[in-house]
């Protein structure tokens, strides 16, 4: 917008405007010139700062810090930060073998777990404990049975195994924030509406989206349905986050039920013509496309206050659009087969589910 507003330009236009009738010289290496260099050049400096001024009067997802600052002060919306994944281990070993509170576990991949409280194995050779990701992060949301070393080994375990992990996530994008700020702007919450019931949910760490029924269960009810920012069902100990905060600052007699969706997998299978690509290639390719349309459903579906439960519809993911999806990568020609969860028909996703992507299969 100032590209033009550089030192040389300004001091060629100050220079411009001296009188020569004044017997003041412009040439160079003149007093005029010596005193309008350093003048332009600051002068310059200023106006390369004002786009920087532009970014925090009228934030956008490239504004950085001054989301966060536009965000508290004005909205008083505080960028979410990440949540810790958990998972269950099982641990064999000799009766009375103890594992301190903190041992720490390792994926191949150097991702730690640590140990939550401390356990003893029982005169049954097995237990169950409960481990958590020393950092937050949706990468520590690991398969089961991916911990294969530990920091120091213990003498009397014969082996461990964890479970799925869940509830990892990351801290809030630049992208969400912004929305958040425009949802905000649009949708003032105010005297404990539906828009005050999901901007409450959506302060807490993890959350990543939340929909709101009201008069769920008649008068005075509120249902508040809550997945993360991974599009998953939401923890129990996230659930517990929003009841908390919610009951600390809705309205006097209402009553408010905090839930979480079931996933519903969507499973995608193609067979493809090709030219210039490969089949894994499009796999990669329609998954990264499949996850983003998947995101966007439900970012329709939950952006919407309900007034009753009848008006929480069932929603759906169109045949067609994933064809769309597929026929649009790169390198694809034409196609013989397409199925989506086994058939050609738009699959309708009920109201307490979330769709998630489960195989991608392209040959």
């Amino acid at each position: 917008m100032f590209e033009d507003r550089t030192t040389a330009n300004l001091k060629k236009e100050v220079l411009a405007e001296i009188n020569p009738a004044t017997g003041v010289s412009s040439m160079a290496g003149s007093y005029a010139d010596a005193v309008a260099g350093p003048l332009c050049q600051a002068v310059s400096s200023l106006y390369k700062a004002l786009p920087g001024v532009l970014s925090m009067l009228f934030v956008d997802e490239s504004s950085g810090k001054f989301l966060d600052l536009v965000g508290r002060d004005y909205l008083g919306l505080t960028r979410r930060e990440g949540t810790k994944a958990t998972c269950s281990v099982t641990l064999k070993g000799t009766s009375g073998t103890t594992l301190y509170a903190g041992t720490g576990f390792l994926t191949a991949d150097g991702l730690t777990f640590r140990l939550v409280s401390t356990v003893t194995i029982p005169i049954t050779g097995s237990i169950v404990a409960k481990l958590e990701a020393e950092q937050e992060g949706s990468i520590y949301n690991i398969a089961p049975n991916s911990l294969v070393n530990m920091y120091v080994n213990i003498a009397g375990l014969s082996s461990y195994t964890n479970g799925q992990a869940e509830g990892g996530t990351d801290r809030e994008s630049d992208q969400s924030l912004y929305q958040r700020i425009v949802e905000a702007r649009q949708r003032p919450d105010t005297s404990g509406n539906g828009w005050d019931y999901r901007s409450w949910a959506l302060e807490v760490d993890g959350v990543g989206e939340a929909k709101i029924v009201e008069l769920a269960q008649g008068a005075g009810t509120v249902e508040v349905m809550v997945i993360d920012s991974n599009d998953n069902p939401a923890t129990e100990d996230m659930m517990g986050q929003v009841k908390s905060n919610i009951e600390e600052k809705r309205p006097i007699g209402a009553t408010v039920t905090v839930t979480t969706p079931t996933g519903l997998p969507i499973a995608v299978s193609a067979v493809v013509t090709v030219s210039g690509t490969t089949t894994g290639a499009v796999q990669t390719a329609l998954e990264k496309s499949m996850q983003t349309y998947l995101h966007q459903l439900i970012e329709k579906k939950y952006q919407t206050i309900y007034n009753t439960p009848e008006a929480d519809t069932a929603y759906t993911l169109y045949y067609n659009r994933v064809l769309a999806l597929l026929l649009t990568i790169d390198g694809v020609e034409t196609f013989s087969t397409l199925t989506v969860n086994g058939g050609t028909e738009d699959v309708t996703i009920p109201a307490n589910k979330v769709p998630k992507l489960g195989t991608v299969k392209v040959t």
